[in-house]
């Protein structure tokens, strides 16, 4: 097996062809400010289906109800857009070099997909927002083993990663046919913020779900999504896109195996001090372990709950443990954990999986983004390296240091390390977790506007449901001991009375 040093070369290496390792200085784009921007960067990663099989590199997806199958070239990831509006329009490019991949037209729960080379640094211009996921590797779409998929969160319609409206093409997980129904990695998570009616359909409307879910409660399923060819999916639905109504605040995920995500606040953003993830390793195998990260940006006490809210564990971080960015790495074992985080001050929430050693620096693999709001300090753990783009001319402190000016389009690399950022600007940054090898990893890109929108912590949510079991069977007991004493009291004045 190749090693995590090997793949960590690798990507210093493949990047090295293009740039020194201190910064890019790339050309300046002329797009308009209400245009959406959404960045990337593809890892060394291996051929698409390209493990073990009969049909190497050939994939199938159901699109309208009809299977589609094509070859996926060699040394390539697959980015899959889907529209939420009408006739948006989107340009792919190169921002090393400046040059123009692909130019679409795209619908309305329409998906397009598109071949991007390994070791590519790329943006998506769109003319309206749009949902966009990037995904690669020998085993991401393999939907009858029990190493496939990848972990990531749905974004809105209007912004985020919480909301009442999402369109999306349904991320890969581990489907009914694994070998061990125990080892599923669900491609529709659902987790209530507040009580909620909610409506899930296929693009073509042929195939619809629904239900009501308390505060707190979750809803999973398996959906259609992209896979090997001729292998079975046994997923939900007529077509890889969805769409989602709720009546009130939902958070929509995927939770697969060999994931590492940073969590989105409930609030909105990457910061804050309310969180909520799944995490699931569900595959029993040495070095395999759920984790967890929090990176304090304020002193307070931490405390990490299950969804009745129990507690899991908790940590109070201190004013040298921010000055000297600490953080807490903990790891859960193996089992399907749905997280809520507490905090008292401002943290960054990551969640992930260990492989092949269950240390911090073999999460994934997988990669992940982060974002941060003009003047906003945002800090993250790169298990293997970090590349920070910037979405328009900036000013940047990395790491507490001096000041730093980027470029639009420009963009920097970080080594593997806890990591903290503020910019005057707008900042994303794609955090990349190489794992033992980079064979099944993806995830949603994001834009400036998903880091802008922010929410209140919905009423009730962090109280506990009473548990009222307890009290009812008290209750029933002095029933029936007054029932008792009333009825001994009876025949007492019966027999006085004889």
């Amino acid at each position: 097996m190749l090693t995590k040093k090997f793949w960590i070369t690798s990507v210093m290496l493949s990047v090295l062809i293009f740039l020194t390792i201190e910064s890019a200085i790339l050309p300046s784009l002329s797009y308009n400010t209400s245009e959406h921007v959404y960045y990337g960067y593809v890892p060394p990663t291996t051929d698409v289906a390209g493990g073990e099989g009969d049909y190497p590199r050939e994939v199938d997806e159901l699109i309208k109800g009809t299977v589609i199958s094509y070859t996926v070239p060699s040394g390539v990831a697959i980015l899959d857009v889907v529209g939420l509006e009408d006739n948006t329009y989107i340009e792919i490019w190169d921002i090393y070099s400046n040059v123009i991949l692909y130019s679409e037209v795209i619908n309305k729960l329409e998906k397009k997909f598109f071949y991007i080379s390994a070791g590519s640094f790329f943006k998506m211009v769109a003319s309206q927002r749009v949902a966009a996921m990037l995904a690669g590797g020998a085993w991401v779409f393999e939907p009858e083993g029990s190493v496939g998929g990848t972990s990531t969160f749905y974004p809105s319609v209007t912004g985020g990663f919480r909301g009442r409206e999402f369109i999306f093409v349904a991320s890969p997980g581990t489907h009914p046919y694994a070998y061990s129904k125990d080892r599923i990695g669900y491609n529709f998570y659902l987790f209530a913020l507040e009580e909620a009616d909610w409506s899930l359909s296929d693009s073509i409307e042929r195939w619809s779900a629904g239900g009501h879910l308390k505060q707190r409660d979750s809803h999973t399923t398996i959906l259609q999504s992209r896979k090997h060819r001729f292998e079975y999916n046994n997923g939900a639905g007529n077509d890889v896109v969805y769409r989602l109504i709720t009546t009130s605040d939902v958070m929509v995920s995927c939770s697969a195996l060999g994931d590492f995500v940073a969590v989105p606040a409930v609030t909105g953003g990457y910061v804050g001090k309310v969180f909520y993830a799944p995490v699931s390793v569900t595959l029993e195998e040495e070095g395999r372990s759920a984790a967890f990260i929090i990176i304090p940006l304020e002193d307070g006490k931490v405390t990490v709950y299950n969804e009745a809210l129990d507690v899991i564990a908790e940590r109070t971080f201190t004013s040298s443990d921010v000055e000297n960015r600490n953080y807490w790495y903990h790891n859960l074992g193996i089992g399907r954990f749905k997280l809520i985080v507490q905090s008292t001050g401002n943290v960054c929430f990551m969640v992930g999986q260990t492989e092949g050693t269950v240390d911090i620096n073999n999460l994934g693999d997988d990669i992940t983004f982060v974002g941060a709001r003009p003047n906003q300090e945002v800090r993250f753990y790169a298990p293997t390296m970090a590349v920070i783009f910037a979405p328009e001319d900036l000013t940047i402190s990395i790491d507490g240091g001096a000041p730093i000016l980027m470029k639009k389009d420009e963009f920097r690399l970080l080594e593997s390390g806890c990591h903290s950022i503020i910019s005057n600007k707008h900042v994303i940054v794609e955090i990349l977790a190489g794992g033992s090898s980079w064979d099944d990893w993806g995830s949603y890109l994001i834009e400036p506007l998903d880091v802008d929108v922010s929410f209140e912590v919905p009423e009730g949510f962090l109280e506990k449901k009473q548990e009222y079991t307890t009290y009812i069977v008290i209750a029933a007991v002095v029933i029936i001991i007054v029932a008792a004493v009333f009825m001994l009291r009876r025949r007492s004045r019966r027999a006085a009375r004889v």
